[in-house]
């Protein structure tokens, strides 16, 4: 099946391919623009009736053609045309950051380079200075982006491939209803980006290798008792075979790391020899609590299982609402009253609302004027949806000093303040720490929105001092999000357990900016039970009434401070 993903995946690479090839300018941006306006529907494409996909306001009746085709037959003839006369080398040049199609381009044809490996010689050799437009500064850059392409170019963020892979799960389960399947590895373990997802069966492999041969996956191959192959789109999977009566032993093996298997083993005599009924078993064997597969990265946990004292993990029915959402107002795909409608649909109580402050001219951020604006049209929607309640945030770009982007006159105004950094990436650690510090050191800041900027596979972030932002935030009381996009998932959830025992509270927030997107708290809780989160520390665990009674203390709370001073 044909996802939304691919098909906004596949004009992107349209339009980009019409720029490399120098055709027809405006068409190319229209392409490029149907690509963006598709990642905005909401539902997926491939389940639209022709009357609900011709009812698309932002999609024109081309794209809807080239679309249509793309979902019976798999193809675009245009793009197809495009790819057949351009090197698979030209095309992945394009996926490195900083190069687009007209500087690929200008590679491609003026230095004869049709591989990213040729590209990262070249660079080496000092031959990107021959061309007109790419000086040392752009050299450099552009190596060192390789050199992080090549790092990740075979890895998955855990997004891309969730559904793909438990389709794959269910395919298996239903062939060999008999056979005890389930996945393991980094998959398990929700690890946020995997190299290839593992399955583990107790199925026939000859069986099981007759069934993919029937199906449309490439490159089967046989390796000591394990297969691998890819999808269509590219995903690896390796199933793992063993006998029934050892499942359950090499479930644990092959899930966890190397470090964490290796402690639980070591209060396991005679491991090897030895035969389990569950994982339980294996655990209780070792004197250990049970250690859930998503925590099993051989860091604190096992220390924690021995004393009995692996905390309660935040679960889905925990979190009552949605902080950090973006509407129409902004840059956001719905209106607020939708997304605060749709919010409540899925069994929230509230919805902050934190739309782009004045500086992100890019994304239509608020001029005080249109803030005043949205602030008279929250109140309207609140006497329409009550009990239901719409709180009332910006979220206010971190300026190159620190500062936020309104005055305190406006800041005032809103229950709550997300601060985040949007421009100026290029700071070295002390430079970003000290902005993030400063901003968090404004009292109006609430939350700290996705402190490194990072966005998985394709842009490392601003390095900062985790431990000294923290501190911070702990010093005047601000929460720091995980940003739940699963390209962002930021802050990682490695630092979750410092935040919490110098009692930083966590706030687990999709920055949505559509309706699908409030369903990215999915990934969000995902890695905040990695970072062992509790429901105590989850900022958005708070009920409607309690989130209320928060955002009216700290207002006072602020109002008595300015006054002091």
């Amino acid at each position: 099946m044909v996802d939304n993903a691919t098909i906004e995946a596949s004009f992107e690479l349209l339009g980009r391919l019409m720029e490399l090839h120098g055709e027809n300018s405006f068409r190319a941006k229209s392409y490029l623009s149907a690509s963006y306006n598709i990642s905005k529907i909401n539902g997926s494409l491939s389940k639209m009736t022709a009357e609900e996909m011709a009812a698309l306001p932002t999609i024109s009746e081309i794209i809807k053609e080239k679309i249509i085709s793309l979902l019976s037959t798999g193809h675009i003839k245009q793009l197809d045309a495009l790819l057949e006369k351009t090197p698979q080398g030209v095309v992945e040049m394009m996926s490195i950051k900083g190069l687009g199609p007209k500087k690929v381009s200008t590679i491609w044809k003026d230095l004869e380079i049709e591989s990213v490996d040729e590209l990262q010689y070249a660079c080496l050799e000092n031959k990107l200075l021959l061309l007109k437009g790419f000086g040392e500064k752009t050299q450099k850059t552009v190596l060192e982006n390789i050199e992080f392409y090549i790092k990740h170019k075979n890895e998955f963020r855990f997004a891309d491939v969730e559904e793909e892979s438990l389709l794959m799960i269910q395919l298996l389960k239903k062939y060999f209803s008999d056979e005890e399947i389930s996945s393991t590895g980094e998959f398990r373990r929700y690890c946020e980006v995997l190299d290839k997802i593992k399955i583990l069966t107790t199925a026939p492999i000859q069986e099981v290798i007759e069934m993919l041969s029937q199906s449309s996956f490439e490159q089967i191959e046989e390796i000591e008792n394990t297969l691998l192959f890819k999808t269509t789109a590219g995903t690896l999977f390796e199933i793992l075979f063993c006998e029934k009566n050892n499942f359950y032993k090499n479930l644990f093996i092959t899930t966890g790391n190397d470090s964490h298997i290796k402690a639980v083993k070591k209060n396991i005599p005679n491991f090897d020899s030895k035969q389990f009924s569950s994982e339980e078993a294996i655990y209780q064997s070792a004197s250990l609590s049970f250690i859930l597969p998503e925590l099993r990265e051989g860091l604190t946990e096992i220390e924690l299982a021995l004393e009995n004292k692996l905390p309660d993990l935040i679960a889905p029915n925990n979190i009552k609402g949605v902080v950090h959402a973006h509407s129409t107002w902004s840059d956001g795909n719905n209106t607020i009253e939708e997304m605060a409608r749709y919010s409540l649909k899925l069994g929230y109580e509230y919805l902050c609302m934190s739309d782009h402050s004045q500086s992100a001219v890019y994304a239509k951020g608020l001029s005080i004027e249109r803030v005043l604006q949205q602030h008279d049209e929250i109140d309207k929607l609140n006497q329409k949806l009550s009990p239901f309640k719409i709180f009332k945030g910006i979220e206010s770009d971190i300026l190159g000093d620190g500062s936020l982007d309104y005055d305190e006159n406006i800041l005032s105004q809103f229950d709550f303040v997300i601060a985040s950094i949007h421009q100026n990436f290029k700071m070295s650690e002390e430079k970003a720490t000290e902005r993030l510090n400063r901003a968090i050191q404004n009292p109006y800041t609430t939350i700290l929105g996705h402190p490194t900027g990072r966005l998985l596979l394709s842009r490392k972030g601003y390095p900062i001092n985790h431990k000294t932002v923290i501190e911070a935030a702990a010093k005047n009381n601000v929460i720091i999000e995980i940003n739940a996009h699963p390209w962002r998932l930021d802050i990682d959830w490695r630092w979750i357990q410092f935040a919490i025992k110098n009692g930083v509270q966590i706030s687990i927030n999709p920055d949505a900016h559509n309706l699908n997107g409030i369903h990215d708290i999915h990934y969000g809780m995902i890695v905040a039970r990695k970072g062992m989160l509790t429901k105590q520390m989850t900022f958005n665990s708070r009920s409607v009434n309690e989130m209320e009674e928060y955002f009216t203390n700290r207002k006072a709370k602020i109002k008595s401070m300015v006054a002091k001073q």
